[in-house]
């Protein structure tokens, strides 16, 4: 990554944390100034509301007076805020057996009730039964997205936390050729398989919603 493109990320990793922001993209001039910063926000504030937080952030953070004309704000309003709030679900997880390998295929429910399935093979314990799962749904995912890649799993494990069970899966995203990290979640009320699916979707259903608005732009 090029000193100045990751300059950028910094001001758009300080951008996406401020209240109401979703997503954002930043464009450069041939000179390497910003010349436009293009958010995408919920309908919770004004748009002058979020241009003055994005303008206080950038003088805090970074000594930068942008010039608010060159802040643009894209709302998503209560209608298209459900449009564009993504979530998949489980719709269905089968698990077969043969001899030490296990398949497990998950079925995820989508937007218009559209059905995404995935697949994966692998050994017999019960740890990896969990990761099988896993897989499973990212690549249920990825086939949502029609793009591969864009998510890798990097840990699944039980834990227990009060007097309950609990699944935790740790994903990582490539996109836009940085790597993040998203943790996710889920009580063990059913079993281990479809509740780690569960954590799998907890940890990106929110991301889903910035990669298809990005790939929107």
């Amino acid at each position: 990554m090029s000193k100045e493109r990751e300059e950028i990320k910094q001001y758009e990793d300080v951008i996406k944390k401020i209240k109401d922001v979703i997503s954002v993209k930043i464009n450069t001039s041939p000179d390497g100034s910003i010349s436009e910063i293009h958010v995408l926000a919920n309908s919770n504030r004004s748009p002058k509301q979020i241009v003055r937080d994005i303008e206080s952030a950038l003088i805090a953070c970074f000594g930068s007076n942008i010039d608010h004309k060159k802040i643009s704000v894209a709302q998503l309003g209560e209608e298209s805020g459900n449009k564009y709030l993504l979530r998949l679900k489980v719709n269905g997880i089968e698990v077969k057996k043969s001899g030490i390998t296990y398949e497990v295929m998950v079925s995820l429910l989508g937007p218009e009730n559209n059905i995404y399935e995935g697949r994966a093979l692998g050994g017999g314990s019960l740890n990896n039964l969990m990761k099988l799962s896993a897989q499973a749904t990212l690549e249920a995912v990825h086939k949502f997205l029609n793009r591969e890649y864009v998510f890798n799993l990097e840990e699944v494990l039980s834990y227990k936390i009060s007097d309950k069970e609990a699944v935790a899966v740790l994903v990582s995203s490539s996109v836009n050729g940085h790597e993040e990290y998203f943790l996710g979640s889920s009580l063990l009320k059913q079993d281990k398989p479809e509740c780690t699916a569960r954590a799998t979707l907890d940890a990106i259903n929110r991301r889903l919603t910035v990669i298809t608005s990005e790939n929107c732009e």
